[in-house]
């Protein structure tokens, strides 16, 4: 069926057909841009098209003061982050992040939206540093002068300045977080208290919290797999390439060969139809909710999907099996040192409790 767009009683806001979803229609690099507002509803079409209109005209003015040579680090950062939004290679919550960061760097520093780039000093920049440094996070930190740098860097690039001042910044070391994951018997007990929430979705969200921890997968990874892409001969899962991740397989772990034949057993109810004729193993593809409930009942750290994710990985280096191996299990590109990073101190609890047996 062909798309038309239908005008709506306001300016700019045009409903697409035959979905019925409001789109904005945007005036940009001397054609019109098609903007989609996510939304059937027209009062939220309204609130969205503001939103949209106040980041266009930013940008636009951005760009403008930049071409006559009187940006301020405010048009630079709009610029800074319209990049981030285009860039396809970075994932959502990341540009979230980076937006966060920004509101962040002016709120701690009010006055510095308004200066000109070239009117900023190395000695301004440590001095806001070392303020900011005692406030917030190393992780928020560290990211807030990396988006300074950006900010800086795009003055630089456009010959607004000779040398980015954020330069001069040094970075803080980010302390190693401790992993606080469910002992095997912990592990079952909060699987089970899930299962027995009693409601419609209960078993798949059990599903969804054992597929996680038995294979290592990404949530949205594990959403993604098919019936189809399981190998029981071969003894292993196909998992398809997603935007942030590549096409691999994992081993078909015992713990997981029997969820998925208690699935076969005793099909699960699909919220999405569509999902379940498509051949979806899982029925389910979120659980935060049901795991934080059931850690709280069950009188553990809150787990996170996340962290089923990391108690794949302490459990198969526990069990004996090489950092570079899991690495590539868990879809990592950097051939382990992120994996060397975060379990590198288990294999060596593991091989000095194993030295600890030797004897002649």
């Amino acid at each position: 069926m062909k798309t038309t767009f239908e005008p709506t009683a306001i300016q700019y806001p045009y409903r697409r057909q035959p979905i019925g979803v409001y789109y904005a229609r945007l005036y940009a690099g001397g054609g019109n841009k098609w903007v989609s507002l996510k939304t059937k509803m027209f009062a939220v079409a309204k609130l969205e098209l503001h939103k949209h209109l106040q980041t266009y005209h930013a940008i636009q003015d951005a760009q403008t003061a930049v071409a006559i040579g009187k940006a301020s680090i405010g048009d630079l950062s709009a610029l800074y982050l319209r990049q981030v939004e285009l860039d396809n290679s970075i994932k959502a919550s990341t540009k979230e992040y980076r937006q966060k960061t920004i509101r962040y760097l002016f709120n701690s520093w009010p006055a510095l939206k308004e200066r000109a780039p070239n009117r900023v000093t190395e000695m301004e920049c440590r001095e806001w540093a070392a303020r900011y440094q005692t406030k917030f996070s190393e992780t928020l930190y560290n990211n807030t002068v990396d988006s300074l740098r950006h900010i800086f860097e795009l003055a630089r690039e456009r010959g607004l300045i000779a040398n980015n001042p954020a330069e001069a910044i040094q970075k803080v070391r980010v302390p190693q977080k401790k992993l606080e994951l469910p002992s095997t018997e912990q592990f079952h007990k909060l699987v089970k208290t899930i299962r027995a929430s009693g409601s419609a979705t209960s078993d798949g969200c059990g599903d969804l919290v054992e597929f996680l921890t038995y294979t290592g997968l990404r949530a949205t990874e594990a959403a993604n797999v098919r019936w189809v892409d399981v190998n029981l001969l071969q003894g292993r899962i196909y998992v398809a390439p997603g935007k942030n991740s590549h096409p691999r397989h994992v081993p078909l772990l015992d713990s997981a060969r029997k969820l998925l034949k208690r699935i076969q057993a005793k099909p699960r109810w699909f919220r999405s139809e569509p999902r379940r004729k498509a051949g979806y193993i899982l029925s389910v593809v979120e659980c935060e909710k049901a795991l934080t409930s059931a850690s709280k009942k069950v009188g553990i750290h809150r787990m996170t999907r996340h962290d089923l994710r990391h108690l794949f990985a302490t459990r198969c280096i526990e069990s004996g099996v090489d950092i570079p191996t899991v690495s590539r299990w868990l879809g990592h590109k950097d051939g382990g040192s992120l994996c060397m990073k975060t379990y590198g101190h288990l294999r060596d609890e593991h091989g000095a409790r194993m030295a600890a047996k030797v004897s002649f």
